[in-house]
């Protein structure tokens, strides 16, 4: 359909000529002017009377106005996004209901989308390739075997620190009370019948426990 000039919104520096059209659909300008012609793609007439494109609208209008039984190849825009010709033939289905109807604009299989897709793909892939030449990515399970053995490594000594901790508190604790006035023997006695020793491990055992579950419980992103 053609529109003149008044019978469209559009300014001047919104329209584009034919050959945009065509590189932007990966076709040729005669397959433009043929999609024009028989009134596929809509044209827009601009303050000097020049039958011209809006280049969003006929990118929609050429894949949703589409006679999928006409689709046999793909155009040399789907070929560079890696459609093959099976591939650009179901594409063009995609656009048409199943009483051979065009569809909705959002029901319209996206081209843009699906090559940007492909190219988020393999970008990705060529990322993770580069990185195992480089010697960057490691065997999942050979890391994952060496995390556990770090852990519990770091567990068991962690879990048996209280017993050095404890120790090493009886000597100083000892001494303060008989610096008090109280004899050795007393101390001594007095710190062997309540069980001192066992009493400042548990507390310190207790607390090592508590701190390891704090960690674990942590999600990633809050993990300091």
């Amino acid at each position: 359909m053609h529109y003149g000039v008044g019978k469209h919104n559009f300014k001047d520096s919104e329209l584009v000529q034919a050959s945009a059209v065509a590189h932007a659909l990966g076709v040729t300008d005669a397959a433009v002017s043929k999609a024009k012609k028989i009134g596929r793609i809509s044209t827009f007439e601009n303050s000097k009377g020049k039958a011209m494109y809006h280049l969003e609208t006929a990118k929609r209008e050429f894949y949703a106005n589409r006679n999928p039984s006409k689709v046999t190849t793909a155009t040399n825009g789907q070929k560079a996004a890696g459609l093959t010709d099976f591939e650009a033939r179901l594409s063009a289905k995609k656009n048409f209901g199943d009483d051979g109807e065009p569809l909705s604009d959002s029901e319209v299989f996206d081209f843009g989308k699906e090559r940007a897709a492909r190219e988020h793909f393999a970008a990705e892939m060529a990322k993770i390739k580069t990185d195992e030449m480089k010697g960057l990515l490691v065997d999942k399970s050979k890391a994952s075997q060496k995390v556990y053995e770090l852990a519990s490594s770091v567990k068991d000594r962690l879990l048996s620190i209280h017993l050095k901790v404890a120790s090493s508190c009886m000597a100083p604790l000892e001494s303060a009370l008989v610096d008090s006035g109280l004899s050795s023997d007393t101390v001594r006695n007095a710190l062997s019948i309540g069980h001192i020793e066992k009493i400042i491990g548990e507390v310190v055992r207790k607390n090592v426990i508590d701190s390891l579950r704090d960690i674990i419980s942590k999600e990633q992103e809050n993990f300091v």
